[in-house]
């Protein structure tokens, strides 16, 4: 998610960006603004949009202002048509926060920022390794609206030997990169990664780098690419690109990454602008696959070939206070998508990874201002049990079917911490409701029953 030390730092409660260092604000959809505009005024507007963290005034301001409607198609200007199946990553239950959705991922492990001598921790990459070792790259950067320390702004790693469900912290820098990086097997042996080096004119390059031993990694060569042709739904071009995750196909290599929309202000349409390569070096945008959508990707997407031969696209979007992922597949090598499933949660900056013994994992991270980042590793699960997931400004309702009170615990994964007793549970039906109150509830998730199901 961040590029350098000047990232996007998501935080799902609000939207908060910090781009080049400075604060880039509280997410309000154009019907919030226009509220808030009416009833505060527009100073107050933009107080609230510019605004590090709200204080409690601007949070009564937010509230009397809620998002009313679920805005935003999953439809887009690229090619999203055709058949190709989902994949089983999700459901296509309705837009609306009161669906309920299958929760098909369980929690294995987790890790926050500002621990064993690291700094904000973010951007998670799996590998597995020839032996069966799995690697997860990270990147340890800064975080300029909270006082860490520890950082590098490099890429580092975790490692398991256990098909995920524990990870060791390796000592060193794996990539010496300044950005995170999508890494994979190549086809012709060895492993490689991508990532953003400085280029001339300020312009960042899309580096390729390689690897004989899935550990340290070399740098090659790159490009710039130029990101004019890649226009969002309200016709801007994309300027800085997120990171971009790499993929083979038949005519070389595809990548998405969406734009970072630096120095624009809430609220996002971003982007994601489908980029090309014929040898993994000189990269071209494909402007008739961008996915210009109506509603805002928050995060990096994740491109992945799952154990079917099917190419997953990972959108983390946010639908005028929906917030959800967004899983589509292709047949085809990308030329046509599938139709949206969706999670009952988002998951920020996801990356994928299917195992010979048929596990499917899925690593993503999050964010909460008191602490920074997370790393979490999950896996796939039978859908056991529904949710629903709504989130406000400044607390969380889930609507839990299938489980009983005592198989919900509530957890903030940042922050290590078990907020059951925070929560206040009630029953409606077969249905149990949970709410979590907090000033930061992006990183706040359910966990349920044995597999430990998320929402």
């Amino acid at each position: 998610m961040l590029r350098k030390i000047t990232a996007v730092i998501f935080v799902a409660s609000f939207g908060i960006a910090s781009i080049h260092g400075s604060a880039q604000a509280v997410f309000l959809d154009a019907q919030q603004r226009a509220c808030i505009t009416k009833k505060y005024g527009a100073k107050a507007a933009a107080a609230i949009v510019s605004a590090k963290k709200l204080t409690a005034a601007q949070i009564k301001q937010v509230k009397a202002c809620p998002v009313t409607s679920s805005a935003g198609s999953s439809g887009g200007t690229g090619s999203t048509g055709s058949a190709g199946s989902s994949g089983g990553t999700g459901s296509t239950g309705g837009a609306g926060s009161s669906s309920l959705t299958p929760l098909t991922w369980g929690l294995m492990w987790s890790a926050g920022s500002n621990q064993s001598g690291l700094g904000n921790v973010s951007d998670p990459a799996l590998l597995r390794l020839a032996d069966g070792t799995l690697r997860m790259f990270f990147k340890n950067g800064n975080e300029p609206q909270i006082p860490i320390s520890g950082f590098d702004n490099k890429i580092h790693s975790y490692v398991s030997s256990d098909d995920g469900a524990s990870w060791t912290l390796e000592s060193g820098v794996r990539i010496d990169v300044g950005s995170p990086v999508t890494v994979r097997v190549a086809e012709a042996g060895g492993y490689e990664a991508w990532g953003w080096a400085p280029g001339s004119g300020g312009v960042d390059r899309m580096v390729r780098f390689t690897s004989t031993t899935g550990r340290d990694f070399t740098s090659g060569s790159g490009s710039l690419v130029p990101t004019t042709s890649c226009k969002n739904a309200d016709g801007k071009s994309a300027g800085f690109l997120g990171d971009p995750q790499v993929e083979k196909v038949a005519g070389g290599y595809l990548a998405y990454a969406h734009d970072l929309a630096a120095g624009q202000s809430p609220p996002f349409k971003r982007q994601a602008c489908k980029i090309t390569s014929s040898d993994g070096t000189n990269w071209t945008i494909d402007s008739g696959g961008t996915f210009a959508l109506s509603h805002d990707i928050q995060t990096n997407p994740e491109l992945y070939r799952n154990s079917s031969g099917q190419l997953e696209l990972w959108f983390p979007s946010d639908k005028g206070g929906i917030k959800t992922t967004e899983i589509r597949t292709s047949t085809n090598d990308g030329v046509t998508w599938s139709a949206a499933t969706t999670l009952s949660w988002i998951a920020p900056d996801p990356d994928r990874l299917d195992l010979p013994n048929g596990t499917s994992l899925l690593a993503f991270g999050g964010f909460d201002s008191r602490i920074g980042g997370l790393l979490a590793v999950s896996k796939k699960i039978a859908g056991t049990y529904s949710a629903s997931r709504d989130e406000k400004v400044d607390q969380v309702t889930w609507v839990v079917s299938g489980a009983t009170r005592s198989e919900i615990k509530v957890k903030n994964l940042c922050r290590g911490r078990d907020e059951t007793a925070n929560a206040t549970f009630g029953t409606s039906g077969s249905n149990v409701t949970v709410t979590f109150k907090d000033s930061t509830v992006g990183c706040a998730f359910i966990v349920v029953g044995a597999s430990q199901a998320l929402s």
